[in-house]
């Protein structure tokens, strides 16, 4: 993989107080590629951007609600202002919660579609503004498995991610021939801290105990593991160079085979 190609890129990743966002934050920086740590909790952006730093790298960390179209402008110009050009970017910020159908509130779905739909739109409208200025750039949305197929007690999640696909290869399609290209990852089971609290919910929906959670998915997962950190660093390195330049409106399914098209 040309890993080497993101030393000095300003890459911008929402999410990166935590999980996958984190993960990604901390491992493209150790390719050389200084990073914009974006997250609504700005105390875990921080430490995220700390954790880069005494690594020997370069990020900076804001605090912005995906939600807030002013707020995504501004964070987008502040890195731009910092850090350089925007080549690249990762929507990663995200929530899920479980719940019967018939139990969840509207205040539920409307911060689902808010956050991971409206959050994703909002951010790919303010970068690709800066990217069209710069002539190109590359864009990682993460979707899910949940993406591609429905999940009983998962209606609102499942229709923002089924949401972000249909979005990114609609402005995949769009700015294909402005040197942008809009991937997406859809990762499976991933043990982040979102599955830790998930789990009480998940264990409750499946009729076991909380802790038997990761035992029921490697069980059921083809490759019988769970995704790690590697395999969602490394989706996301292929999709952000030119190892995938002829590569746009698609995503990657990280399911170990418990997904397949």
């Amino acid at each position: 993989m040309s890993k080497e190609e993101l030393a000095g890129r300003v890459i911008g990743i929402t999410g990166a107080g935590s999980g996958m966002g984190r993960w990604m934050s901390e491992d493209l920086a150790a390719c050389g590629a200084k990073i914009a740590c974006i997250d609504l909790n700005g105390d875990q952006a921080q430490i995220t951007a700390d954790a880069i730093a005494k690594a020997g790298g370069t990020a900076v960390a804001y605090q912005v609600d995906v939600r807030d179209k002013s707020a995504v402008q501004g964070v987008v110009d502040s890195v731009e202002a910092d850090l350089g050009p925007i080549g690249s970017w990762i929507n990663c910020a995200g929530v899920s919660k479980m719940v019967p159908f018939m139990e969840m509130e509207e205040s539920l779905w409307d911060l689902t579609i808010d956050v991971n739909l409206k959050g994703t739109m909002l951010c790919c409208q303010a970068v690709i503004k800066k990217m069209l200025e710069h002539g190109g750039g590359t864009i990682v949305n993460m979707s899910s498995i949940s993406g591609r197929e429905g999940s009983s007690w998962q209606e609102a999640y499942c229709a923002s991610k089924f949401g972000v696909i249909g979005l990114s290869e609609s402005i995949a399609k769009e700015y294909a021939a402005d040197n942008i290209r809009v991937n997406m990852i859809c990762p499976g089971t991933v043990h982040t801290e979102m599955w830790d609290r998930l789990k009480y919910e998940y264990s409750k929906k499946k009729g076991f105990e909380p802790d038997e959670w990761q035992d029921f998915f490697e069980n059921r997962i083809p490759m019988h593991r769970l995704c790690y950190r590697e395999d969602v660093t490394n989706a996301a390195i292929f999709l952000l160079t030119n190892d995938s330049a002829y590569l746009t409106g698609q995503w990657i399914m990280l399911a170990g085979g418990d997904h397949m098209e």
